[in-house]
């Protein structure tokens, strides 16, 4: 077995999934829109933000918090910024699944920190 030849595999099943296809039309009509493109990398700068700030110990305000989740609230009205955040949420899923499988297989040959 070519391990290789499994990962590209697993490539073309994402590419055929349902999410991908969901994520895909969501990307092409987001590009299409200078004002959708600008919301969510807005929103996406101010979710790293909020995330940077917990990493390094230091605990979002209850402000922060607001903040986020009013953009977020707002961004729900525009239907092609609700239509590529929820492709984002639900393919990054996958992704997400994807990896801990991967994680999971290779904890016993890694060193824990």
């Amino acid at each position: 077995m070519n391990l290789y030849d499994k990962a590209h595999e697993l490539v073309r099943a994402l590419k055929d999934s349902e999410e991908f296809r969901m994520m895909k039309t969501a990307v092409d009509q987001v590009g299409g829109d200078e004002q959708a493109k600008r919301m969510i990398t807005d929103f996406h700068m101010k979710q790293l933000d909020f995330e940077r700030k917990r990493l390094i110990g230091e605990e979002p305000t209850q402000q922060d918090q607001e903040e986020l989740q009013k953009l977020y609230d707002v961004l729900q009205l525009h239907t092609t910024v609700r239509d590529y955040l929820r492709s984002e949420y639900q393919f990054g899923v996958i992704v997400q699944d994807i990896q801990k499988i991967l994680a999971d297989a290779l904890e016993e040959v890694m060193i824990a920190p």
